[in-house]
């Protein structure tokens, strides 16, 4: 039953949705917040409380002024480039060096391409006058004409080749020709475009943000949005499509009668300005458009996704699905439970109005003292212009002396300064900004105190001013710098070059891994960097000193520490006097020591060359030894051989010698045996040697 009820959303009720969510919204406008910041606005400008009477003392107390810009003014000091306030923490042993260019190249985009020292100062302003301050992160699309190409009779073939190649636009339509052919020639110009592309951080108004109401987190809001007043021609230039640009009808939200906004600028403007209805063309024409980021199931898949909706009356310029919203926010005293804080400047108004009240009656008291005002008896006076008169030594014809008496007036009451006196310190115990954090007080600044003790004494006073910054850090710069990062490495493909410690170094960030983790530096306070470069500073006379600890506290450790140290100085050419011991050559011998050392180093060279030579020697002699012994055990086998090889042959022929005897008596044998029988006898004849 409840997956029938599951279904996509138009655009006309997501459209109605984001409507009904900016009307509900914290921030829109005569809210109950936009009201509490127009009076803020008008203290801090020194133009309320007005004056009670006609001719009274116009004087303000400009005490909200004051904490403002003494707590903002500490605040940017503090956060000054430079500082390295925000490191990325690295993901693995292997991942420091990475963390630290990281860090580094976000840096660069925020206080190098972006204007870092500004942005904070209106962020914290905005945050101290209007409960919170909020600066949005954006990738902004844009590129600039890098040259300036003419091309005449170009064939069509180089004509679309050259069209291809990224970077190149017509200025306008082409002039298109016949050739002799028949192939088309064109005629023209084109701009050779260079990316400019970066990530853009601007401060939001008060009055152009709105959230939903009664918000905890803003990264789990489940409705914000920026609302600002932009001309037809932007919304086209930004990628919008002219069709639905075009669409657009009348404002029924216009900032321009939004009386902060008035505010802000009646110091150097006449009157209000209405709107640009009569612009003089229509792509001059203001509307508000709403970037709204809502929490919302518009596919119908039971589960609500963050959406960006970009519409201005009634059209949807554009939606697309994101993983957050691009809003950072600083709320310089926040109230667990609820997005927006207390406001600071508003804690001083009540005091403000009381010392003004006081200073007043203290001002209007010493002029009626010095220019009293008259009582004077009905017909006293001979010529009341005379009494008119301010002309210094003037005269007054009276016709007697009790004719003109002063009126008695109401004296001063004595504890008049003193009250003065407990509203500033009222003030100091409500803002946490006293004269002591200031340098202003000569009690403290005597020359009875020691310097530390003046530190001490400076640092303990700015407690409150250091939790603030603590804010500002863990609030803002942390989701800033995420923010920053994730844009970079979503947007950044191709190789970029930036200075790190004096040197320049190519990074590709398209190529960097997503980081999760930013660790803030706290030590914030007056002196608080000093006091860690003091105990560096010991630690490394200590260390160096002992003799057992030479073998751990080297050369390179000496280095790493010392380094440290001027970077908490902020003192980002520390190369130019620490040299890295990696990078050094070996320490020149003394020339006597290496004269020496050469002639034994010959001495040596001339006694191996005898020593080999000898051996050479030996070793030659052993060897015709062994030449010797080994020709003559050959000449004794040869020897052996041809004796052995004689006895051999006496053998042979004594063999041969029977051999004959033995054939020679077969022989006579045969012929006995063959011979006739009355032949008695028979001769043979035997070799005489068988």
């Amino acid at each position: 039953m409840a997956q029938s009820k599951r279904k996509a959303i138009s655009d006309a009720q997501l459209l109605s949705a984001c409507k009904r969510q900016a009307s509900q919204g914290v921030g829109i406008l005569d809210s109950k917040l936009a009201r509490e910041r127009q009076d803020i606005t008008d203290a801090y400008n020194g133009k309320k409380p007005l004056p009670v009477r006609e001719g009274g003392s116009k004087y303000i107390s400009r005490d909200v002024y004051n904490a403002v810009e003494a707590m903002k003014g500490q605040l940017l000091e503090t956060f000054a480039a430079g500082n390295n306030i925000v490191q990325f923490s690295p993901q693995n042993a292997n991942d420091t060096a990475m963390a630290r260019i990281a860090s580094s190249y976000t840096d660069y985009q925020i206080f190098r391409l972006n204007d870092g020292l500004e942005i904070f100062g209106d962020v914290m302003h905005d945050g101290l006058t209007a409960r919170v301050g909020v600066a949005k992160v954006y990738w902004e699309k844009s590129s600039e004409i890098e040259a300036e190409h003419a091309f005449e009779q170009m064939p069509e073939e180089h004509f679309i080749g050259v069209m291809q190649h990224p970077g190149f636009e017509l200025q306008a339509k082409p002039k298109v020709t016949i050739g002799p052919d028949g192939s088309k020639l064109y005629t023209g110009f084109a701009n050779q475009m260079v990316d400019t592309s970066q990530v853009r951080i601007d401060t939001i108004p008060p009055e152009e943000f709105i959230v939903a109401s009664r918000t905890k987190d803003l990264r789990r809001a489940s409705y914000c949005a920026h609302r600002a007043l932009k001309t037809l021609g932007q919304l086209v230039e930004e990628g919008y499509d002219q069709d639905l640009v075009d669409s657009i009808g009348g404002d029924d939200d216009d900032l321009n009668v939004n009386m902060e906004r008035t505010q802000r600028h009646e110091a150097t403007e006449d009157g209000v300005l209405w709107g640009s209805d009569d612009a003089e063309d229509e792509a001059g024409r203001e509307v508000t458009v709403y970037d709204s980021y809502l929490r919302i199931d518009l596919e119908g898949a039971g589960v609500q996704r963050l959406w960006r909706v970009v519409h201005a009356s009634g059209v949807i310029l554009h939606k697309e699905k994101v993983k957050s919203h691009p809003f950072c926010a600083f709320r310089p005293l926040p109230i667990p439970h609820t997005f927006y804080g207390t406001n600071y400047a508003q804690n001083v108004m009540p005091i403000a109005n009381a010392k003004t009240v006081l200073t007043r009656s203290i001002l209007e008291l010493t002029v009626n003292a010095a220019n009293p005002r008259w009582q004077v008896v009905k017909g006293g006076l001979t010529n009341p212009r005379e009494l008119l008169d301010p002309r210094n030594g003037g005269i007054v014809n009276v016709k007697d002396r009790e004719s003109i008496l002063p009126m008695p007036q109401g004296q001063l009451p004595p504890q008049a300064f003193q009250v003065l006196q407990m509203t500033d310190s009222d003030r100091e115990d409500i803002t946490g900004i006293s004269r002591l954090s200031q340098g202003l007080s000569k009690d403290a600044m005597s020359k009875q105190n020691s310097q530390g003790l003046v530190e001490q004494l400076t640092s303990n006073s700015q407690v409150r001013q250091k939790v603030v910054a603590r804010h500002f850090a863990i609030q803002f710069l942390r989701e800033l710098y995420l923010k920053v990062y994730e844009l970079v490495i979503e947007n950044e493909k191709s190789e970029k070059v930036f200075e790190l410690a004096g040197e320049f170094v190519p990074v590709t960030p398209g190529q960097w891994t997503s980081r999760r983790h930013v660790t803030v530096d706290l030590k914030l306070g007056f002196g608080e960097r000093d006091q860690v470069v003091e105990e560096y500073l010991t630690a490394h006379k200590i260390m160096g000193s002992d003799e057992s600890m030479a073998r751990m506290y080297g050369e390179q450790q000496k280095y790493n520490l010392m380094s440290t140290v001027f970077k908490l100085k902020d003192i980002k050419n520390f190369q130019d006097y620490l040299v890295d011991p990696t990078t050094l050559q070996p320490p020149a011998p003394d020339p006597k020591a290496q004269a020496e050392l050469d002639a034994l180093i010959k001495k040596t060279a001339r006694e191996d060359k005898e020593v080999a030579l000898r051996e050479q020697q030996l070793a030659h002699q052993a060897q015709m030894e062994t030449m010797q012994f080994e020709m003559n055990q050959k000449i004794e086998d040869i020897r052996l051989a041809l004796a052995g090889r004689a006895e051999d042959r006496k053998d042979k022929e004594t063999e041969n010698r029977i051999d004959v005897a033995m054939a020679e008596l077969e022989i006579a044998t045969n012929v006995a045996t063959q011979a006739d029988p009355a032949n008695e006898k028979v001769a043979t004849i035997i070799s005489p040697n068988s």
